[in-house]
């Protein structure tokens, strides 16, 4: 019996740590204002310097270097003209996320934000287009949804897991223990007992198996190859 418990909390791990979010735009924004609108998915607007005016829930807010503003589907809202010097990112994505509007500046967010910016901004090896590049973004996405979701029953990934998840991503099926350790200055008996601490699973290969999966699926839904 305890085995089966065990078992099923690993397998829960991997089912519940997959990546949740798909993506549907994102880029630097441009914006020349907007009259009051909804959209039918996510918003997530982060501002990277100078002033990002908009209106939402009855008030004029202001977004300010390392602010981000969440907007839920079905949230109205409306975007100022830009001021000069003004640099943000906007992500449009749908989720199956129970998160309500949230403007926010904490050391968290702003870290799956900044590793966002990173490879919109080209400073990883994968371009933002590509599939692998897409799931590196969706990936941070989802560490970011799972601290605002006000459902989900899981704990919010730890930073090791979001940057092993990126490791996974950027190394492919080239994946293993030994390579995955070093990256993170560890011993392989280190790193082991660290992704157990950090998962609650000891099934690392299976886990590696599982991000690779959430990859391939990414690939097909975004590349233009067909599959015949």
């Amino acid at each position: 019996m305890e085995y089966i418990q065990k078992k099923s909390r690993e397998d829960s791990v991997l089912r519940n740590r997959n990546f949740n979010s798909e993506l549907l735009y994102f880029g630097h924004g441009h914006t020349t204002g907007t009259t009051l609108h909804c959209h039918s998915y996510f918003q997530l607007e982060y501002c990277i310097k100078g002033q990002l005016a908009a209106y939402g829930n009855g008030e004029k807010l202001f977004l300010n270097a390392g602010d981000y503003w969440l907007i839920p589907p079905g949230f109205m809202h409306r975007f100022y003209n830009s001021k000069k010097g003004l640099d943000y990112i906007s992500i449009k994505f749908s989720s199956p996320a129970n998160a309500g509007s949230e403007l926010g500046h904490d050391p968290v967010g702003q870290y799956h934000l900044e590793k966002i910016r990173a490879v919109l901004d080209g400073e990883t090896m994968f371009n933002a287009y590509s599939s692998e590049g897409k799931s590196i973004i969706e990936n941070h996405l989802s560490g970011f949804l799972s601290r605002l979701d006000r459902t989900s029953t899981e704990p919010p990934r730890s930073e090791f897991e979001v940057d092993l998840q990126s490791c996974i991503c950027e190394s492919g099926a080239a994946s293993n223990v030994s390579d995955l350790a070093e990256q993170f200055n560890l011993t392989r008996a280190e790193f082991k007992y660290r992704f157990l601490q950090e998962t609650g699973s000891g099934k690392i290969k299976d886990y590696i198996d599982s991000i690779l999966l959430n990859i391939a699926e990414r690939h097909l839904r975004y590349s233009d190859v067909p599959l015949n």
